[in-house]
């Protein structure tokens, strides 16, 4: 994984592939006057150590086929979906059977039986959990839909998995038109798509994607919004009874929480104090506890579109504002003494790094990462003081790289903040032990 490639051979390459697909289109369209649209994708989605997701959007409606080969290049098995007009044609693959740590090439067929185009896809499955490892995921938040050699670096940088924290992309509205455009847009920026098309992407939204800036889950029109999402990723799973789109992964030694911190917030009392709101939601708060307490993951990420603290004294779009779910969640790990955990926040257009004094709750430091933004906005005044803060800038074109080694021992888990440019930032090393109770 994260072989460098030349950015104008891929672009070149993709303008072809879309002309490929143009015409493919254009005969399926059967004489039709209406222009087809470009395709986009394909998306890697959810991928574990036996099963995969791979996203697509044709443009018009039909059968598509997924075409996984074998290393020789012999087909293994084709998969079909349909795409929809309700739907707004996205379709995805189911592909199970897999083996992990395996990768395999998939080609993708019309509804006449045509290649979409010449384009070698691929895709890896997950290392067996049980076994020892060493991955490196991306994390980001609050990207633009235009053009950024950003997402080339991260793959240059060795990333087999992409995790979007939200506002990824910008929508701002509650219309399901608008919604379904700016993904569309977004997927289809040249460097995202040709990184998404083999590598795994997993993602949760913000409040500019859920809706409007600084929302709750009291906005109207929030289900639209919701449908687009889901629509237009691939996670293995949205949430419960079509409420929320929280969902958890298994990536080698990593074990990724992501959750919603927009659908629930304020629509019920909190499951941790009844006097006060709720920012997760009862079912959520439940899902999240059970889901820690069976994981065996050396490494626990709790990743979220906003921060684990205040904003500003003037903000109340953050945990800081709930700090009676957060500080239940901290006393929870402690009880049940699960270790590993660390948190990931998104939003402010700053990036930091937090260390908690948690250690009478919880049994260690909890460490949060804020990683913020992709595109080149930022908001100096949101880099506030803060007792357990160790450091923190407002630099633009900024991802996190985290790579887990779990064939050392004890596990380490290394957090790099990366600027696009070149710009010197900061990392930082953590051990199991660190991060554990005992």
């Amino acid at each position: 994984m994260g072989a460098k490639r030349n950015m104008a051979h891929n672009l070149d390459r993709r303008s072809m592939i879309a002309i490929s697909a143009a015409s493919l289109l254009a005969s399926s369209a059967e004489g039709s006057d209406q222009v087809p649209a470009k395709f986009t994708g394909p998306m890697v989605g959810h991928v574990s150590h036996v099963d995969a997701n791979i996203w697509f959007l044709p443009g018009v409606p039909g059968n598509y086929a997924l075409h996984v080969l074998k290393d020789d290049g012999t087909e293994e098995r084709v998969i079909h979906a349909e795409a929809k007009p309700e739907n707004d044609h996205c379709l995805v693959w189911y592909a199970a059977g897999m083996q992990p740590g395996n990768r395999y090439q998939y080609k993708i067929s019309g509804p006449n039986g045509q290649l979409i185009s010449g384009e070698e896809y691929y895709f890896e499955t997950a290392p067996e959990p049980s076994q020892d490892s060493s991955v490196c995921l991306a994390f980001g938040s609050c990207a633009p839909n235009k053009p950024l050699e950003l997402w080339t670096q991260m793959e240059q940088r060795g990333a087999q998995g992409l995790v979007l924290l939200g506002d990824t992309p910008y929508i701002d509205s509650t219309q399901l038109r608008v919604a379904r455009e700016r993904h569309r847009e977004f997927l289809q920026v040249p460097q995202l798509a040709s990184l998404i098309s083999h590598t795994p992407t997993w993602g949760t939204w913000d409040d500019h994607d859920f809706g409007r800036n600084d929302s709750d889950g009291r906005l109207k029109g929030k289900e639209n919004t919701r449908r687009a999402f889901v629509e237009y990723r691939a996670n293995q799973d949205f949430g419960h009874d079509q409420s929320g789109i929280y969902t958890k992964f298994r990536y080698g030694p990593i074990e990724v929480f992501l959750l919603d911190t927009r659908w629930f917030a304020r629509t019920e009392k909190s499951p941790v104090d009844p006097s006060q709101p709720t920012l997760l939601g009862k079912q959520q708060w439940e899902w999240l506890k059970e889901a820690l307490l069976a994981s065996s993951a050396p490494f626990k990420l709790i990743a979220c579109g906003m921060i684990w603290d205040d904003k500003e004294n003037t903000e109340s779009d953050d945990w800081g504002s709930y700090t009676h779910e957060r500080d239940g969640l901290f006393e929870f790990i402690g009880d049940n003494k699960i270790s590993g955990v660390v948190l990931i926040g998104g939003d402010i257009h700053c990036s930091r790094h937090l260390k908690y004094d948690t250690e009478k709750t919880v049994g260690y430091a909890i460490h949060q990462f804020i990683v913020s933004p992709i595109h080149d906005s930022t908001i100096p005044k949101l880099n506030v003081p803060h007792p357990n803060l160790i450091r923190g800038e407002a630099v633009p074109h900024v991802w996190l790289r985290l790579e887990a080694d779990g064939t050392q021992s004890p596990p380490r888990l290394h957090a790099e903040w990366v600027q696009m440019k070149g710009r010197p930032m900061w990392d930082v090393s953590l051990t199991a032990d660190e991060l554990s109770t005992s």
